[in-house]
């Protein structure tokens, strides 16, 4: 594939400043924050444009923070502004650059794809392997610590075969090299990056290893075959693959009989959302959060009802 070049420009055309700042601002919980920001519309969207156009932008501090629910990730947020330039930069480089060559079973942080994509072929695999086997496998893996475990410098090597624009990379690695630890979670650039970080696994276990059904969504797959044994040795090759890009699956990676149940993307095989002893023990854990004063009562209050609703559907 030809690398794509003439990207940087399209960063500081004023109408794509424009619609970032309107994406950002209505995507922005602070209120109070959007408020005042708006209020000086004209002078931070000059600002932008001034910076971007000069080529001297700067990647300001993190916001940084750690959740707990569905599991304990630490997360980055960034000030308007750089919110504003990490969306020109999705939108106008990343994006150009790197979503064409991704597989359609790659569904992650992708227009038109995203869970529902996840779960619809999922469940369609799901029937066509019955169907075409009756008993079949699934491989599910998954990877440790995905974000955090990314090398900057096998992300950057991968980005200079698809992005010949000099200035378009060098704000891509700006923000790439904000982060202490590979990407942070939180920007819309480690989406897109994460997505393409994993391309080429992608493509391994399409057409080398011959899976004919597959779908992954950010570090979170699934492979059907009819063949226990066949998948086994998938097993080993996608750990030993994954060993080059410095990433290694975690413990929850296994093998499983068509009969059995496993929940991906927070669903079981069926589509529902997880069973009563799931939620139960969800809610045991939320519990143990507030007792020790890392999530407030609200948050626990919160969790409670939701996982109480999800309790009803499945009922």
């Amino acid at each position: 594939m030809k690398r794509k070049s003439n990207l940087y420009e399209n960063i500081y055309k004023m109408e794509n400043i424009q619609a970032a700042f309107n994406e950002v601002c209505k995507n922005t919980k602070n209120k109070r924050k959007v408020d005042n920001y708006k209020q000086y519309k004209c002078i931070y969207i000059s600002r932008i444009y001034n910076i971007l156009k000069d080529k001297s932008y700067k990647v300001g501090p993190y916001n940084i923070f750690t959740i707990y629910e569905p599991k304990e990730r630490r997360i980055v947020s960034q000030n308007l502004q750089d919110k504003i330039v990490n969306h020109l930069v999705s939108r106008y480089i990343l994006y150009p650059a790197l979503m064409s060559c991704l597989i359609p079973e790659n569904i992650a942080s992708i227009k038109d794809r995203g869970t529902k994509e996840g779960l619809r072929l999922a469940k369609l695999y799901h029937q066509k392997c019955k169907i075409k086997y009756g008993t079949y496998y699934i491989l599910k893996c998954d990877i440790s610590k995905f974000f955090a475990s990314i090398d900057k410098e096998i992300l950057k090597t991968k980005l200079q075969k698809k992005i010949k624009d000099k200035d378009a990379l060098d704000i891509v690695y700006k923000i790439i090299d904000s982060e202490e630890n590979g990407l942070g979670i939180g920007n819309m650039t480690s989406q897109v990056l994460a997505v393409f970080y994993l391309n080429d696994l992608d493509y391994y276990i399409k057409e080398d290893l011959k899976i004919k059904y597959y779908v992954r969504y950010q570090d979170d797959f699934l492979l059907f075959h009819e063949s226990k044994d066949y998948l086994k040795k998938c097993f080993l090759f996608i750990q030993k693959f994954l060993e080059k890009e410095h990433l290694v699956l975690n413990r929850k990676s296994r093998l499983y009989k068509s009969t059995n149940h496993f929940i991906f993307l927070g669903r079981d095989v069926s589509g529902k959302y997880a069973k009563y002893r799931t939620v139960k023990r969800k809610l045991k854990y939320r519990k143990y959060l507030y007792e020790t004063g890392k999530i407030s009562f609200s948050s626990y209050l919160s969790s409670h009802m939701a996982y109480k609703n999800f309790r009803k559907k499945d009922a």
